[in-house]
């Protein structure tokens, strides 16, 4: 079957939409929709808070979905005064980071932006391996690592001077958080996740414009574009819980397209009715921000190796 709109071969057949679309139509329909899902959060966050984005950080792995993300940014930001800096983290993870983040740097370069990365080993003194070895932790290694990973982004966001943060999680990667966050019944933790709607003290928000696009179309954009990303799998993924979360929304959404996209939906609808954050402290132990009035998680975790 021919694109609907041009009559030409087509490069994706969207079961969840019905459409059917050549290359062309394809890369419109993508960029259209991921700008759209980026300007509108910039404008919540801006309504609700009150400030002016006058530069940008964005997360950068070197994968498809935060090369993706980038392109996305850029064109966003090229007819608006707004900088826009590469922030990536080197976990340490050995035959794995290294060469996802020359991909990064690529990526930077060819849009002439810099990045800025920052290690765990600066975080905390050690390398994620360093850590794992010193305090296995009893599950995933994913988990401290998640931990990890927030921190050092948030502290590079900080010391970088960024109004927010764009991550490049898809369609995938939202609704699977979504599930587990339902599975667990986290209904507060449903609420905090991003894209976040305030600004709250210490803590840089963080956007999501790829958040409505389900992977395959990320990676199929990166491809046709013919972007350089990093392809590989974390030596450590295999032991992640969201595994079986992915095999689950895949399987839901083979059965009944717009699966995720509910999920994605459904969300929304309760965070309509959900309060303002509850103000943030800071750690009494780091001073980074925190939930409570007791450590942050960072410091719950890993108290004895804070810096």
């Amino acid at each position: 079957m021919p694109c609907k709109s041009c009559n030409k071969d087509p490069v994706i057949s969207r079961r969840y939409s019905g459409e059917v679309l050549c290359k062309k139509c394809f890369f419109r329909s993508f960029e259209k929709n991921a700008i759209k899902e980026l300007r509108s959060q910039i404008n919540q966050l801006v309504s609700n808070s009150k400030i002016n984005i006058k530069k940008i950080g964005i997360g950068l792995s070197g994968g498809k979905d935060s090369t993706v993300a980038l392109r996305i940014l850029n064109l966003y930001c090229k007819e608006r005064e707004t900088e826009i800096l590469g922030l990536s983290v080197d976990e340490g993870i050995e035959n794995y980071r290294s060469e996802s983040l020359d991909c990064a740097k690529f990526a930077c370069d060819e849009l002439n932006i810099p990045l800025e990365i920052f290690s765990y080993k600066q975080l905390i003194g050690m390398s994620l391996g360093e850590l794992l070895v010193t305090k296995p932790p009893e599950a995933s290694p994913c988990s401290p690592c998640g931990i990890l990973r927030r921190r050092s982004l948030n502290q590079m966001a900080r010391s970088a001077n960024v109004d927010c943060m764009v991550l490049g999680h898809n369609l995938d990667d939202f609704s699977q958080t979504i599930l587990m966050n339902h599975s667990r019944g986290d209904v507060s933790r449903m609420n905090r996740m991003a894209p976040h709607k305030y600004v709250q003290q210490g803590f840089v928000p963080r956007l999501l414009p790829l958040r409505r696009l389900p992977e395959q179309e990320v990676y199929l954009y990166a491809l046709l574009k013919g972007m350089k990303f990093h392809d590989g799998d974390c030596p450590y993924a295999g032991k992640a819980q969201r595994n079986f979360f992915r095999k689950l929304v895949l399987e839901l959404e083979n059965k009944q397209p717009g699966t995720r996209h509910s999920l994605v939906n459904g969300m929304e609808k309760i965070r309509e009715n959900a309060p303002p954050p509850i103000e943030l402290t800071s750690c009494p132990s780091c001073g980074e921000p925190a939930g409570g009035n007791g450590p942050c998680v960072f410091c719950r975790e890993f108290g004895t190796f804070s810096v």
